[in-house]
Formats: structure tokens, sequence, C-alpha cells
């Protein structure tokens, strides 16, 4: 008896303090304000595919019509940047950065605007040329697919 009231107490004991310190479970739900919208912005792009899928998949009409939210996805910005050389003075390590920023615009409610920044580091192998390029690549890739998620996670948190 003594242990079974033991671990329900635990148990509540855990619930109270992970409610005391703000944690909240992160879901992709998007409010039913969002489920009908318009996405503008550059539709050959990647990131517009990526983003699109990922919305029709959580549900939500994509339109092209009046009187609906509008998501704006801002142009994707990639920087590489040398982080660290050798002591012969070649480029050992670089930092990748990957930003873009979408709006929210609902008609009659103020813009919210969401900026999204990712840095990844890179070593760069100079006698394994094409699999460093290859890589680089992918991590470009990888933080594109971060950002495609990171929009919808943000757009499920957003408050009108």
């Amino acid at each position: 008896m003594g242990t079974i009231f033991t671990r329900w107490m635990t148990i509540v004991l855990a619930g109270l303090l992970l409610q005391a310190c703000g944690f909240q479970m992160r879901g992709t739900a998007i409010p039913p304000e969002l489920m009908t919208m318009k996405v503008v912005g550059d539709n050959k792009s990647d990131f517009y595919r990526l983003v699109t899928t990922r919305l029709k998949a959580a549900g939500v009409q994509l339109a092209d019509k009046e009187g609906i939210p509008v998501l704006t996805l801002a142009g994707v910005r990639s920087r590489s940047q040398v982080a660290s050389v050798d002591s012969i003075g070649q480029d050992r390590e670089y930092l990748l950065s990957y930003s873009t920023q979408f709006t929210v615009v609902m008609p009659g409610k103020p813009t919210q605007v969401f900026p999204i920044t990712f840095n990844r580091s890179f070593l760069n192998k100079p006698d394994a040329a094409l699999a460093s390029s290859r890589e680089q690549e992918q991590l470009g890739k990888e933080m594109q697919e971060q950002a495609a998620n990171l929009v919808i996670r943000q757009l499920s948190q957003v408050k009108f």
C-alpha cells in the first residue's frame, strides 16, 4: 500500500514541478484561424516547397483568395564564413549560416514577423574535397528542413 501511494505522489510531484517551470509540450496543432491560408513567396524554391508540403500535411488548405490569413516567406540567405585556419594558412573550419523570415498577416490584426537563423560549423577536409562539398550540401539541406519545421512549429504558437 505504501509503495503505491509513494509512486502516485512521485508522479503528481513531477507533474507539478513540470507545470511550475513553464514546460509545455510542443505540438504542431495549427490554430483554426490559420487552417485556410495563402502562401506568398518564391514558389520555385526548395524552402517554399518544404513549407507548403508540411502545411498540407498538417491539414492546412492553401487558397488564393482575399480575406484569409497570408503567410509570406522571405528569401533565404546562406553564408559561409571561415572559422579557423591551420598552421599553414589553409581553411579548416567554416561557419555556415542560414537565415530567413516569415510574416503572418491576419485581416484586421497586426502583422507578425518571425525571423529564423541557424548556424552550423563545418570541417573542411582538403584531402577529401568531394566528400567535404557533399557534406556542406547536406548541412544546407538539413538547415532548410529545420527552418521549414520551425515555421510550422511557430505557426502553432501564433496568437491573435
